[in-house]
């Protein structure tokens, strides 16, 4: 009895500790994911010059690149979405979440959310505050 009791707890901790980090986290969905490959150069940069006049937003254009990066801020730090564009449409995503307080279950949650989309072949760095999930289409 006391066993289960002790394995319930940890079950409810583990769970209390996604639930906790997935509401201070708010991560890219699939559906945004997918409008972002459907999208194209044109229509990106549009939509970016649009979304930069909301206060939380930010276009940002990147050396040696015909598409903007869309910065959105949040309490504790920010993301930063840019498109890899090739003659057909969008070939990558590169996501960058920098956190002011990285910590490792940050970054196993975003490493578990990232890595269960099965749809996508990711590619996720650690550095410092930064995680950089390069994503494609398998």
């Amino acid at each position: 009895m006391k066993k289960s009791v002790q394995i319930l707890c940890i079950y409810f901790l583990i769970n209390f500790n996604v639930v906790s980090a997935s509401q201070k986290i708010n991560l890219i969905t699939l559906n945004d994911i997918d409008l972002i490959f459907s999208t194209n150069l044109k229509k990106w940069n549009e939509n970016t010059i649009f979304l930069d006049k909301k206060e939380s937003m930010e276009k940002i254009q990147l050396e040696n690149t015909d598409s903007y990066s869309l910065k959105t801020k949040f309490k504790n730090g920010y993301v930063l979405i840019t498109p890899i564009f090739n003659d057909t449409g969008v070939e990558s995503i590169t996501l960058i979440y920098n956190f002011i307080d990285m910590d490792k279950s940050k970054l196993d949650y975003i490493s578990y959310y990232f890595n269960s989309l099965n749809e996508l072949c990711n590619k996720i760095y650690n550095n410092k505050n930064d995680v950089i999930i390069d994503i494609k289409k398998c």
